[in-house]
């Protein structure tokens, strides 16, 4: 009997939860608990194409995409919650899924296919490799214990750090600009701002800075992991250049895991570009264990045009069309 692939339908939402709990069963995931987890299927539902692998009327996978304002941005994003598939049946499941959705995100524009995937599970993280995804982005996991930090001047920032915080951030996304991370150095400075302006009104989250001879030169936020359980996470985190390799960024790391080991926190985490070379080194060299990764395809857009119409006439003897 063979594996079907269907539209995914409300009679799938349990199985697909039940499905997803299982795939995650430690880790302090909220998506080991079956009642997260059917929440958060009900959550993705109708947010955009979703199809489901289907082995003598039983479900073996799932796989969906959040495709909100279209036409609009060409990114796709399946998240940790939008995927799932039995063990042993991964390869063929994941390929077969993927081949459903990828024409119909496509046919709507979205030709950068992102996804996030548990580090963990080799035979998930093979079967995106083999159907042309790359990591992209990093999240690592390390017990919230501080490490040793230099004698650095370490402070929560106030309201007049607010420029100078914009300043580091902006920094930071110009250096993202530079080989081999080359991503473009576009932000969205107003949402950065207000987001700073929410942290330092916010006593459950941290937004700590280092200052050198005066002056701020480094900044880690942080704040609840809403995915892993008693986990705080490091959102933005900038050294500037002239101050690097000083040992700011480890005491602005040690001050982070004070917080949050006082907090009650069991575990710190953090993302970073797999590309980036300066803080790949750093945050594994600091005991940050890989627990997920966010893979990425980008299709060539020529797609939406270049296909079976073309006939390439003009190149053939006598101008007869390619038979395709």
């Amino acid at each position: 009997m063979g594996l079907d692939v269907v539209p995914f339908e409300e009679r799938f939402a349990e199985p697909a939860a039940t499905l997803l709990a299982g795939e995650h069963p430690d880790g302090g995931l909220d998506l080991a608990d079956p009642v997260v987890a059917r929440r958060l299927v009900a959550a993705w539902q109708g947010a955009g194409p979703a199809v489901a692998a289907v082995e003598g009327g039983e479900l073996v996978g799932f796989l969906a995409a959040s495709v909100d304002g279209v036409p609009g941005p060409q990114q796709a994003s399946i998240r940790l919650q939008q995927h799932a598939a039995v063990g042993g049946r991964k390869r063929e499941a994941y390929r077969r899924l993927y081949a459903a959705l990828a024409g119909r995100l496509a046919a709507v524009g979205r030709f950068e296919h992102t996804i996030t995937a548990s580090a963990v599970d080799g035979e998930v993280t093979t079967a995106l490799f083999e159907l042309g995804f790359g990591i992209d982005q990093i999240k690592g996991l390390r017990p919230a214990v501080a490490s040793t930090g230099q004698d650095v001047r370490l402070r929560e920032a106030g309201p007049t750090d607010l420029r100078r915080l914009l300043e580091l951030t902006v920094e930071l996304q110009q250096f993202h600009a530079t080989s081999p991370i080359l991503r473009p150095a576009l932000l969205d400075v107003p949402a950065v701002r207000d987001g700073f302006l929410a942290a330092l009104g916010d006593d459950r989250r941290l937004l700590l800075v280092a200052e050198e001879r005066g002056r701020v030169v480094g900044m880690m936020q942080a704040e609840a992991d809403q995915r892993h359980r008693s986990t705080a996470v490091i959102g933005i985190a900038s050294v500037t250049a002239s101050a690097r390799s000083g040992g700011l960024g480890t005491a602005l790391l040690t001050g982070v895991c004070d917080w949050a080991a006082r907090r009650g926190f069991a575990n710190v985490a953090v993302g970073w570009s797999s590309a980036n070379p300066v803080s790949d080194s750093f945050w594994r060299g600091r005991g940050f264990a890989p627990v997920g990764y966010k893979l990425t395809r980008l299709i060539d857009a020529r797609v939406a045009w270049a296909d079976s119409r073309l006939g390439y006439a003009h190149h053939l003897p006598g101008g007869s069309p390619l038979p395709l």
